[in-house]
Formats: C-alpha cells, sequence, structure tokens
C-alpha cells in the first residue's frame, strides 16, 4: 500500500523561491506545487486544477490578482482543502509554513 503525501500548493509570488520551497516540502514529505496566479489564457483552468488535486492551499494576497484569489478560495472551499492567506509570503515564511503543515500531518 502506498501512502500518499500531503499536497500543497502555493498561489502567486514564488516565482524566485520556487524551486526551494518545493525541495523543502519533499524534505518533509509533502508534494508541493506552485501557481504564478496569472488566470489569463488557461491559467484560471490550472488554477482549479491545483487546488482540486490540494489538502492545503496557501494564497498570496498581495501579488495576486483578485480573481486568482478568488478562484483559489472558492475552489478550496468546494473541495474541503484547508487555506491559509497571507499578504506577503518569502522563503522563510513558506519554510516555517511547511514545517508547520508538515508537524501537524504527522500527528
Amino acid at each position: 500500500m502506498t501512502i500518499q503525501r500531503p499536497r500543497v500548493a502555493f498561489v502567486g509570488g514564488h516565482q524566485r523561491v520556487e524551486r526551494e520551497i518545493i525541495a523543502f516540502g519533499a524534505e518533509l514529505g509533502l508534494c508541493v506545487e506552485v501557481h504564478d496566479g496569472h488566470t489569463r489564457g488557461n491559467g484560471a483552468a490550472r488554477l482549479v486544477a491545483l487546488v482540486h488535486r490540494t489538502d492545503f492551499v496557501v494564497i498570496v494576497t498581495g501579488t495576486n490578482s483578485h480573481n486568482a484569489v478568488h478562484v483559489a478560495k472558492r475552489e478550496a472551499a468546494k473541495w474541503g482543502a484547508r487555506v491559509r492567506i497571507l499578504k506577503s509570503c518569502g522563503a522563510g515564511t513558506a519554510r516555517a509554513l511547511l514545517a508547520e503543515i508538515a508537524q501537524a500531518n504527522a500527528a
């Protein structure tokens, strides 16, 4: 039997630290994905698909479009994903949040 790793999505504002938070999440036993928060073209559909396969969604409001925040919150509520809304989120905040999620999941 395969144990599924908890999935965490970061929506918006993480392009500079994307690799770092994905790698750190993997070290903690989490599957981390990042969406840039752009909803033009197929961006909204990609965001919806991401939230549907996620257990925990981190939404950064300071770097996201209003539409991306709305879509992420609505879809998370629909699918039962937990949500954390932050005005900003750098590498240190992301690492601390991932550690908190991993610890809560281990309990």
